[in-house]
Parts: structure tokens; sequence; C-alpha cells
């Protein structure tokens, strides 16, 4: 699910990683909230961070260094993660 390189807000980023994540746990049905645990609630094992972070980075134009994954945990974290390099590359709309 890639989209064309422009500027986000923070509702359009949440909205379309929800999307990006339904797309891999669609196997586990589980319900994605910011709160949700990628481990925990949604059932994403090592390899499917991966495959996420691989999918956000294409999605969004940017690289999520791996150093920023230790820190994420929930969908949110993610969201922030993404926001603040959409941010430092002045595409996050305010």
């Amino acid at each position: 699910m890639t989209v064309p390189e422009k500027t986000w807000t923070r509702e359009t980023v949440r909205s379309h990683l929800h999307a990006l994540l339904g797309e891999h746990t669609q196997a586990t049905g589980a319900a994605i909230a910011d709160t949700s645990h990628l481990v925990g609630d949604l059932g994403v094992d090592s390899l499917g961070v991966m495959e996420i972070v691989a999918a956000v980075e294409d999605s969004f134009k940017l690289t999520i260094p791996d150093d920023a994954l230790r820190e994420v945990e929930t969908v949110a974290d993610v969201a922030v993660a993404i926001e603040s390099r959409l941010e430092r590359e002045g595409r996050l709309a305010r």
C-alpha cells in the first residue's frame, strides 16, 4: 500500500498506519488501536515486525533506524516514530 510522497497530518499517518498493519495482521483478526501492542495484542512476531518496518519505510518514503525499533511497542509508538521523522523532513503538516 504505497502512497505518493506528500505532506502528511497526524490523522492521515495513523489512518494509513492502521490500514497497513491490518494487511499484516489479517490472520489474527485482531482489532487495531493506538494502544495495541504489536506483539502481545496483534500477534506480530519478530519477522512480522521487520516486514511491517519495511512496509512503513516504503509507504512513507522514510528510514527508521534500528535503534528506534527498541522503543516501539504499541501502534502509537510506531505512529510517533513515523511522525517525528516526517516532521524532521518537513513532510508533516501541523
